[in-house]
This record gives structure tokens, sequence and C-alpha cells, in this order.
């Protein structure tokens, strides 16, 4: 059948026959029987999330999804309503898609697995994103299991999670399309900024752009605030009706996806010269965000990177919230984060074909002002390659 779906375009045959190999060879050194994938919408932009269901099943309902994934049958979809049943069918891979119906959906779910013979099995729990430890609903839980009694449920979220690290070269066409999409709506979104102009002008550019190119977008953050008197080192994640004025620092974070890859730019730019505090900041920004990029290789570990994340900046009396994670295909990893001199997710080993997200992130001590410099990066055989091509790390003042 040939690919109708608009939201998530297919990767080839062979692609998800690689993925579903792969699922299947870990779930027997795991000794599952089966997996229950669930996913659930939590964006406000135009791309519902759900990336470990939309792993299998390029595809994800409204609402909430099921996917069925057992260790030697085909999977099964669930839908959440009726409605959208032949609609779903058009738009996934996966052959047996069935409805799931709002409060019938777990009841459904077990159903199938005891046609599947299960009962007596073990059955791992993934769920919608480990990082924010979603799982299943409580009540969906209960249900599940209570009618499979005998049947042992382990989650399996950050397993799973960790399976999609490693990108594929159709996965990383799709990674290197969507930074050239972020790319355009930035540079468009930059060009727009004026004086009156408001963020959520600014936003609803970015949401036109983005739409126009057939991408997607999970949020797109935009934050201004004055450089003399600033309140500000995070974007807003909803954009404001403050008019722009010359004197405001921009903040922003924007991320533009095909097919469930995210390109992402984290970038401050300037109304007018900056203050000497705001750049001192971009100063140091820009020697972290440099620093972090030629000293990722294969092989090293999350503590490698501490004194790149950290010195520069706090020597210079600012705090280091330089972070490097895996947000932009949501991935919970990396994790790796500076907190009050330390790091996280230290023991982290970076391998070829991860694609992260590097963010350089100066504030001052009462964190009221900060910058922040980051973006999109692969990692290859001798370092990393950075997916975009936006000179994110100069300085960009508007006059």
């Amino acid at each position: 059948m040939k690919c109708q779906n608009n939201f998530w375009p297919w990767f080839s045959d062979n692609e998800y026959k690689a993925r579903y190999s792969r699922i299947r060879k870990e779930m027997e050194k795991k000794n599952l029987d089966c997996l229950i994938i669930y996913g659930i919408g939590g964006y406000l932009g135009t791309d519902p999330g759900q990336p470990n269901v939309v792993y299998v099943a390029s595809f994800a309902s409204f609402v909430q999804t099921y996917v069925i994934f057992p260790l030697n049958e085909e999977p099964t979809l669930f839908v959440t309503w009726g409605n959208h049943l032949k609609n779903a069918k058009q738009t996934t891979p996966i052959k047996d898609v069935r409805i799931g119906g709002m409060s019938q959906t777990p009841s459904n779910v077990a159903k199938r697995l005891k046609e599947l013979g299960l009962e007596n099995n073990s059955i791992g729990i993934v769920g919608a994103m480990g990082a924010a430890n979603i799982n299943l609903p409580y009540d969906h839980h209960i249900e599940i299991t209570n009618k499979l009694p005998n049947t042992n449920f382990e989650t399996v979220t950050s397993w799973f999670e960790n399976l999609r690290l490693q990108k594929s070269e159709e996965e990383i066409s799709y990674m290197k399309k969507a930074a050239s999409m972020t790319d355009a709506a930035y540079e468009v979104m930059v060009r727009s900024t004026r004086p009156g102009v408001r963020p959520c002008d600014l936003y609803n550019i970015v949401l036109r752009v983005s739409q126009d190119m057939d991408g997607k977008i999970p949020f797109g953050h935009v934050g201004r605030t004055p450089m003399t008197s600033p309140d500000m080192i995070y974007a807003h994640q909803l954009a404001l009706t403050t008019p722009i004025s010359m004197g405001d620092v921009i903040m922003t974070e924007i991320a533009v996806g095909w097919g469930g890859y995210f390109g992402k730019i984290w970038g401050t730019y300037f109304m007018g010269e900056p203050t000497q505090d705001y750049a001192e900041m971009f100063t140091l920004g820009q020697e972290t965000y440099k620093k972090l990029h030629k000293a990722i290789k294969p092989g090293i570990e999350g503590k490698d990177l501490a004194n790149d994340c950290i010195k520069s900046i706090e020597d210079a009396g600012y705090n280091a919230k330089t972070s490097i994670f895996g947000w932009s295909n949501y991935n919970s990893r990396p994790d790796i984060r500076s907190t009050r001199g330390t790091i996280s997710d230290t023991e982290f080993i970076f391998q070829k074909n991860q694609c992260l997200n590097i963010l350089s992130w100066p504030t001052d001590k009462e964190e009221r002002k900060g910058i922040w410099i980051g973006d999109t990066s692969l990692v290859n055989e001798k370092g990393i390659e950075n997916l975009h091509k936006y000179p994110l790390s100069e300085l960009h003042i508007i006059s």
C-alpha cells in the first residue's frame, strides 16, 4: 500500500523490518514475550508526540494510542475512536488496526493479549515518555493487569527508548530534513523581528512557515525581556502579547519536525547592542558551545564533559546550566545537565549515529538574566556533525 500519511511519512519496508528485528532480538534477551507500547498526546503545537508508538507504527491516534507488539506475531494498533478507524488503516503500515474506544481501550488491549495466549507470559510495558516517568494511566494499568493475573508485567520504557538512540541512515535523512526546516523557519522569524512585533506574532510565523513546508512543531518558545531590568532565563513556553522594544533580549526555542524527527534551535539575539553582562554571557556561551562540539566523540562518557560544560562560565562568575540531551527525537538520553557545579548522566557513552542537542546556557547567580545557544548534531566516526546551517553562535543584533 502506498503511504498517504502526511504526518509521519513512511520509511522503507527494510527499515521497518530492521527495527522490528532489533526490538525482538532485544526482547528475547530480556525474556519478554510481548510489549504494550503506549502513547498519549502532550504538546501544544501541531505534533502530538507519542514517539515510542510512532517508532513502530508511523502513526499516533487522537488522545492516546496502544500498540501490542508480540515477539512472534504481527503488531496490533488500537485507535481511540471508531470513526477514525478507516483513516488510521490508510496511514499506518501496521495491518491489524482496531478500535480501542476511549474508556474501553484497556479492556480491548487485555482481550488482544488473551487472544495471543499470553496469560502466563512476560509482558513489557513501554510508556509514553521515560524522562517524565509517564508509563500507563493508573486505571488502565489496574484493568489490564487484573484481567491477566498470572502474567508477569514489567515497565521497560527506558529500555525501549535506549533502543532508539542510534539512528539508521533513513532516520538520519529525516533528521537532516528537519534541521533544514528548522533553519528556514528560524531565519524567517528572526527577519520578522522588529519593535512593535509581539512574541506571539513570531510564534505564529514559525507555525505558518513550518506548515507551508509540511513540517510539524511540538511547540515554539519565544520570549523577550529588557536587558536593563531582565526577568527571563528561559524563553516563554506560551508566547506573550507584550510588544518587542529596542533594548530587549529575545530568547527562543524552536523545533520543526519531519516524520517525528526534529531539528531544534535555542537562540538568543538582541534588539540593539547588548549590555556588558549580556555581551559577556554571549561570549561565554559561544566558547562553551564550540568546546563541546569539539570534545564529543564516540566512546567518551558524560563525565568527560564536566569541565567543558561548567568551567569557563563559572570561572567568570555566572551559573552554568549547560545541557546535552536527546530531545530532538524525543529520546530520554543523554540527559547531561549542569547544576551547581555538577552534571547528571555521567556514565552515558556517546556512540556513532546518536542525534543529540548541545545547549550552552550561562545565567547570572540570581537567575534573572541569561542567554542560550544550542542546536542539533549527529555523532559520527570522528566527532560530531552539526545538522544546522543557521549561524547560531554569531552575535545577531537588530538595529
